[in-house]
């Protein structure tokens, strides 16, 4: 059970970190990799022929730049190693900060499957939600159950 490891790990080193999961990543930017030459074969074949206006010629290209953007980020995250996860006594790190007193929910997993994400959100609502991801844990249920026991443990 993966919330004895984290625990034990908590108690031994002080923070658990969860990396970005390199094997979802590889998968992630072989997929936008294949669909960004796929999208941009077809907008220069379709330039070639003067079929790149209206509607169609519009959505082509906005697809051709969701897939870059989706490849680049990707790439990226596989360079940097990043985002990270931490959670220690302070609280959940990734990317900034939310301290244990500062959290007032950790939500369920929600999403489609393979893009499932808890949301941590804070008391301060003028503060963005802190979101975890399957690029970093893959058992999002019990991590959601395993944080919130973690933050009564620090705010108790």
């Amino acid at each position: 059970m993966p919330a004895d490891v984290w625990n034990t790990q908590l108690d031994e080193d002080g923070r658990v970190v969860f990396p970005p999961r390199r094997g979802r990543l590889y998968l992630r930017l072989t997929a936008f990799g294949l669909l960004m030459l796929a999208s941009a074969a077809t907008n220069l074949d379709h330039l070639r022929t003067d079929g790149i206006s209206g509607t169609i010629g519009v959505l082509r290209l906005t697809a051709l730049a969701a897939f870059i953007y989706g490849t680049g980020l990707t790439l990226w995250q596989l360079i940097a190693n990043r985002p990270v996860v931490t959670i220690d006594a302070d609280g959940v790190t990734r990317g900034r900060s939310l301290a244990w007193s500062g959290i007032a929910q950790i939500d369920e997993p929600t999403g489609f499957t393979g893009a499932r994400t808890i949301q941590v959100r804070p008391v301060d609502r003028r503060t963005r939600p802190l979101r975890i991801s399957l690029d970093n844990v893959e058992e999002l249920d019990a991590f959601a159950h395993w944080l919130r026991s973690v933050q009564t443990r620090y705010t108790n």
